[in-house]
């Protein structure tokens, strides 16, 4: 065996012998956008005040109202909430909302949201800022639905492992959640309107965020809404903020666009009620997985 110079397994380590760490005193704002939610929405904002009186901070709560056309507003109003009219669009509820609030931290929680954990959302996302143990975090949800699983074991894990490595070990399971907490100086200035906005935070977290965390939660459920397209912007996002850091090139982009439509179509033979869905999972990451390095012209995974 070659000889490889000791690396000291305490490098860097800079051991104390008490807490580090101080607790915050931060004001809150907690956001949340919503689309005709009237059938939730007063729970959503009845968990968040309740967050906030577990926590014992201070705290403000937005329903930014987007392109409503049901008793939304009106519904948040009456459960407590303050509420700010915004356009048609996630992206733009959220950019709404944040420049409605002034809290120090803000923390999103969607109003379609029904969560069943003995602690509210609210509460688990703002204790890491709050006890100084993250600048960022998003929720890592129990999911079942096979769709979700398939986006990030076909779509995410394969090409942000590829893009961007380090960013794989801080965003948990369910990087997609729109639920999600940060202090304001984190927010970016600016957010695309559409759903893509979710990726689009997570991306400048990676950046920016010293320690951005998963949060591990419980139980929950929420309507799900097709976004045929959304995958393939995502990955113009992806490419587009790659390109900005100098991880890609444009034939290896086009590459990848190549990659997306053998991996679409690989997520399409899904069969319910034949297919077991952890099974299937697992097989769609070694599928895409072996098509990426197919489009890459790298070896093949098995090594024939």
């Amino acid at each position: 065996m070659p000889q490889r110079p000791e690396i000291n397994p305490a490098l860097g380590l800079d051991l104390v012998a008490d807490r580090t760490l101080s607790h915050s005193k931060a004001s809150i704002s907690i956001v949340i956008p919503a689309h005709n939610e009237a059938a939730t929405i007063a729970e959503v904002v009845t968990e968040a005040r309740r967050g906030l009186h577990l926590l014992k901070v201070n705290g403000e709560i937005l329903v930014s109202a987007s392109g409503c056309t049901d008793a939304t507003a009106e519904i948040a109003e009456q459960a407590g909430a303050r509420v700010a009219i915004a356009p048609i669009g996630k992206g733009a509820a959220i950019t709404t909302g944040l420049a409605e609030t002034s809290g120090d931290i803000v923390c999103l929680i969607d109003g379609d949201m029904r969560y069943f954990g003995d602690r509210p959302l609210s509460a688990i996302l703002l204790e890491p800022l709050l006890g100084g143990v993250a600048d960022a975090c998003v929720t890592d949800l129990y999911w079942r639905p096979i769709y979700p699983q398939m986006w990030l074991y076909g779509f995410f894990a394969p090409v942000a492992g590829y893009l961007f490595p380090e960013m794989l070990p801080k965003v948990g399971s369910t990087p997609w959640s729109g639920q999600r907490a940060a202090w304001r100086h984190l927010w970016p200035q600016e957010l695309p309107t559409d759903f893509t906005v979710d990726l689009e935070i997570l991306m400048h977290w990676n950046r920016h965020a010293l320690r951005l965390r998963p949060i591990v939660a419980d139980d929950w459920t929420n309507p799900q809404r097709p976004k045929p397209d959304l995958m393939a912007q995502e990955l113009e996002l992806l490419i587009r903020h790659a390109q900005a850091e100098n991880r890609l090139t444009s034939s290896t982009a086009e590459a990848l666009r190549n990659w997306y439509d053998l991996t679409h179509a690989a997520m399409a033979t899904y069969e319910p009620g034949v297919d077991k869905p952890q099974d299937f999972e697992r097989a769609l990451l070694r599928k895409s997985m072996e098509k990426l390095h197919q489009c890459l012209g790298w070896a093949p995974i098995h090594g024939e």
